[in-house]
């Protein structure tokens, strides 16, 4: 069985959804092809997803555009997208006159890369603006375009909408091999069947070499570098209002969209690409950095631990976003890190290339930009939570106590493509409170398993073979009698 389509996306990350949402308004077949469980479960979900003001970096001229042109796209993007964006602005802490002209500096590049409103501040306004803040600090620069995004709730939504106009999106879906045939690709996929297509963009993250290398468009390879990060309880999110950093680089303290606080990050080359292991000694520094800028974190509000890799291309310290010099069909997205501020940006650069290809881009007459996020009960008024109920008695459930999950949340993420556990935490939040789903994942185990249709030993953390339960107890106990030697 084979599939024919105009183009082929290859990762279901930031970069890959993005390209796919941008290019769903044009009368294009396009498929977006994901090795996961879901989208977003790469590195993407892992992002801290500050939507940076564009502070330029050197050496990287397309990261400093496209984090400036990104940065003024997200309020509408996430409007239409119907995803929580907050301009909260950052704030860039010294605690000693000479690094002053530091932050001089930094204001100087921004101004250059076209950032506004930046400005250095002194106590009087840092403690106004962070009333928690070390007493230590000095003087600040104010960037206040800087904002707030979930990152996997990002990917999801724009997944959606993708999905909405017209995108097929393949799960639990690897590229296997390339080849290059006349006017079209043929990708041999790992779930049977072969997709065509007269275009395939390789948005693959960590694993973009390997998929270049199927068709040699491999002037390049992905280092893996990772970031540590903790998140605190929500009951002390009040002490930070927006992210703060030092000048040093890799270590920040930032709020997060839904209330809690985050602070990271350790920043060193990992030997494997799927090493996403977090240690003490990591956890130990991350919290003692995060204390010298909010001293009034501790350690007994640290509620989780998590790890992310970042795929850094090693040609070069820019972004990769070309089409293939061998292949000009076949074009190379390889972002890294920063990667979610310039996601909508580089979506319409790709756009232009296609048509610098001879693609012809004509738009859809029904090309629909809205999509509706899940009702969330926890932030609803109570009207709206007795409109919901009456609608549908689900939402009278609560199964996620520590951020009011309810029943019909759930059943609509699973409705929405949710088919694990971490695809129903990242739609809604069920297991992200203090005591980390010890609560609720029974109870979500077992609404998957019944709105899947599988039993309760099928469903999955995050697909392939992080099943939660392997036996039933009874089963197992049979299992272990009848295996016994028989006595004489």
């Amino acid at each position: 069985m084979s599939y024919v389509y105009d183009i082929v996306i290859v990762g279901g990350g930031i970069a890959g959804t993005s390209i796919a949402r941008e290019l769903s308004q044009y009368q294009l077949k396009i498929a977006l092809i994901e090795k996961e469980a879901d989208v977003s479960f790469g590195s993407s979900k892992a992002s801290t997803a500050i939507i940076h003001p564009g502070i330029p970096i050197e050496g990287a001229p397309l990261k400093s555009e496209t984090l400036v042109t990104g940065n003024l796209m997200f309020p509408r993007l996430c409007k239409e997208l119907d995803v929580p964006f907050k301009r909260v602005g950052e704030l860039t802490i010294v605690t000693k006159k000479e690094d002053v002209k530091i932050l001089e500096e930094t204001k100087e590049k921004g101004i250059s890369n076209g950032v506004q409103g930046l400005e250095i501040i002194g106590k009087e306004k840092i403690f106004q603006l962070e009333p928690n803040i070390t007493k230590k600090a000095i003087a600040a620069l104010w960037a206040p375009t800087a904002g707030l995004v979930n990152p996997f709730e990002i990917v999801m939504a724009l997944a959606e909408n993708a999905k909405q106009n017209g995108v097929n999106i393949f799960l639990n879906t690897e590229v296997v091999n390339i080849f290059k045939e006349d006017s079209s690709f043929t990708l041999k996929v790992s779930s049977g069947f072969s997709i065509m297509s007269k275009f395939v963009i390789n948005a693959a993250g960590l694993f973009a070499d390997k998929v270049a290398s199927m068709v040699g468009a491999d002037d390049f390879s992905i280092s893996p570098y990772k970031g540590e990060e903790i998140i605190f309880d929500k009951k002390v999110g009040y002490l930070l209002n927006r992210p703060v950093f030092p000048p040093t680089p890799w270590v920040l303290v930032m709020p997060t969209v839904e209330g809690n606080i985050m602070a990271g990050t350790s920043y060193e080359q990992a030997e494997r690409k799927d090493d996403l292991a977090t240690t003490f000694k990591s956890c130990r520094r991350i919290l003692s950095n995060a204390k010298k800028l909010i001293p009034a974190l501790s350690e007994k509000d640290i509620i989780r631990s998590f790890a992310g890799l970042r795929a850094m291309n090693t040609r070069t310290s820019d972004y990769i976003i070309e089409s293939s010099n061998k292949i000009p069909e076949f074009i190379n997205v390889v972002l890294g890190t920063p990667g979610i501020t310039s996601a909508p940006a580089i979506a319409k650069k790709v756009s232009q290339i296609l048509a610098n290809q001879g693609l012809k881009l004509v738009k859809k007459s029904n090309f629909n930009p809205y999509r509706q996020r899940i009702s969330r009960f926890a932030e609803s008024s109570d009207s709206e939570k007795m409109k919901m109920f009456s609608t549908d008695k689900l939402y009278g459930h609560v199964v996620c106590r520590c951020e009011t999950v309810t029943e019909g949340e759930i059943v609509e993420a699973i409705k929405r493509g949710a088919k694990t556990l971490d695809g129903i935490k990242y739609r809604t939040r069920a297991g992200m409170g203090r005591c980390q789903g010890g609560f609720c994942s029974p109870r979500v185990v077992k609404i998957l398993a019944r709105e899947l249709k599988i039993p309760v030993t099928e469903v999955t953390k995050k697909g392939d073979d992080s099943r939660i339960l392997l036996f039933k107890s009874k089963e197992l106990l049979e299992k272990e009698r009848k295996d016994e030697p028989s006595r004489s």
